[in-house]
């Protein structure tokens, strides 16, 4: 059956006045009789403060999948444990491991869920290292192949605060939905890419296309090169509805408004999407 709204708790701006917004991301996935899925939790408990006012209760999701382990795709989950919480959360393993941002050469930045106490506060977590179905009509999928010269957007992502141990998000990961018209692609960063990202849809779920995609292109500040690929690759895989949030940045948007053929409507805030 797959699902039948997402709505956006939480991106980096937001589409209606009474609801806030963060440099985060979280989607609340609607999949009807079969429950509500939360994908991804935001920063800080901003997708807890829409998601009352929009009248959805996270508390009560069927399960918990969580993007990658970065701060603010994963950083709302504390809220929501002490909300009350207590269910499935799903994600790759490595969604745990220390990570930091290099900003300005030398000055490193936390970016990861925290110091680790939450994994032992999560008997009902799983891992993740390949597909799951979370509902009918909804699967994550994650080990993402980077394949050679498709961009990736790991710049300046390490292990270490000495810049020794390069980060490439190997738990990067995303959604694909039943969609009305075909698969819908929901992305959480895209750290792995957008090629890299719709051909792995593609060929391990044997698509034989890809109807829409939405969340973060992870593409604010990045080359033309990189904008250029993501565009040729919704093209390559026949999209034809795009909603960019979060990452995608405003030259990222605006890129694709013009390069991108099909429809183009940018996430924030309150965003109900029809898959």
């Amino acid at each position: 059956m797959g699902a039948a709204a997402i709505h956006v708790l939480a991106d980096n701006r937001s589409d209606a006045d009474n609801l806030v917004f963060e440099h985060g991301w979280s989607a609340w996935i609607d999949c009807g009789a079969d429950g509500c899925i939360l994908w991804d939790t935001g920063q800080t408990d901003v997708f807890l403060q829409n998601a009352r006012i929009l009248g959805m209760d996270p508390v009560g999701a069927r399960r918990v999948a969580l993007s990658h382990g970065h701060h603010d795709h994963a950083g709302g989950l504390a809220a929501l444990l002490a909300a009350g919480y207590a269910g499935t959360v799903l994600g790759h393993p490595d969604v745990w491991l220390r990570r930091y941002s290099r900003r300005g050469g030398t000055t490193f930045r936390s970016i990861g869920m925290g110091d680790g106490r939450l994994a032992g506060n999560l008997p009902n977590f799983t891992p993740v290292t390949d597909i799951a179905v979370l509902a009918p009509g909804v699967v994550m999928v994650t080990g993402i192949p980077r394949r050679p010269g498709n961009f990736t957007a790991t710049n300046n992502l390490f292990r270490d605060t000495a810049g020794h141990v390069p980060d490439d998000v190997p738990d990067d990961a995303f959604l694909v939905l039943d969609g009305r018209d075909g698969p819908f692609v929901l992305l959480g960063c895209c750290h792995a890419g957008l090629a890299n990202t719709l051909a792995h849809a593609r060929e391990r779920l044997g698509l034989s296309r890809i109807e829409a995609v939405a969340g973060g292109l992870h593409l604010g500040g990045a080359e033309p090169r990189a904008l250029e690929q993501a565009a040729k690759a919704l093209e390559t895989h026949g999209v034809r509805r795009l909603f960019p949030g979060h990452c995608t940045g405003r030259e990222g948007v605006e890129y694709l408004r013009g390069a991108f053929r099909g429809e183009t409507v940018e996430s924030g805030c309150g965003l109900r999407i029809r898959p």
